[in-house]
């Protein structure tokens, strides 16, 4: 069953849907693909309690179609996806689980907003000490499935080295491409976040790679000096 408490965020962004729709900005039957998605894909209670508070605090910031979240993201973001034509075609079912991350690592564990970087590089989103060293990166994907495959491999792939890689390349492996960027910046801890499933891990590094320990919970900030 549907969890009740997440009905209004379906229903705003149905509405945001079908508003583009009618303003013929979309492919035909584009507000029905966004519902079969969300039918598919529910918002989870957890995800629309964070945009409730990010909302009520925010962090997140609606803008017509759009929506702004924290300070690492500056232009806006769109729930919709967009072809070269310039029209919307499909739901980007990320974006609500992304959005309510990094609501998440403000609200529920304590993070100030100003060190909590929403799309920062090559993460969805991050959390930086006052020094700017990485301490948690974390991922979001649409599906369960997705996430733990790309959990797997971040986890017992790289231990013994981690390929150079061209980042301005198309179609670059994505666990490649994330195993870069924390054998770069070194984060304690990696957060694995899809609507159904949670994952924290510790990283740690040796002088050759990295390998994930899974955790039972992130540290709060109260737990670290940040």
């Amino acid at each position: 069953m549907r969890p009740c408490n997440s009905d209004w965020l379906d229903r705003l962004i149905l509405q945001s849907a079908l508003d583009l729709e009618r303003a013929r900005k979309t492919i035909f039957l584009f507000s029905r693909s966004a519902r079969n998605v969300l039918a598919k894909c529910p918002v989870q209670e957890w995800e629309a309690d964070a945009w409730a508070r990010g909302l009520k605090t925010g962090l997140i910031r609606l803008e017509g179609y759009f929506f702004r979240v924290g300070s690492g993201k500056r232009s806006p973001l769109s729930f919709f996806i967009r072809n070269t034509s310039d029209l919307y075609v499909g739901l980007r079912r990320e974006s609500i689980t992304q959005a309510a991350t990094f609501v998440s690592l403000v609200t529920d564990y304590g993070y100030p907003r100003r060190q909590t970087k929403f799309e920062s590089r090559w993460m969805d989103v991050a959390v930086y000490g006052v020094e700017g060293k990485a301490w948690i990166y974390a991922e979001n994907k649409a599906s369960q499935k997705t996430l733990e495959k790309l959990c797997n491999r971040l986890a017992t792939e790289f231990q013994s080295g981690v390929s150079p890689v061209d980042r301005d390349a198309k179609g670059v492996d994505d666990a490649l491409m994330k195993a870069h960027h924390i054998w770069n910046n070194r984060p304690r801890y990696f957060w694995g976040v899809a609507p159904t499933r949670r994952q924290s891990y510790e990283v740690r590094y040796t002088s050759q790679g990295f390998h994930f320990l899974p955790s039972k919970e992130l540290p709060t900030a109260l737990e670290w000096s940040c």
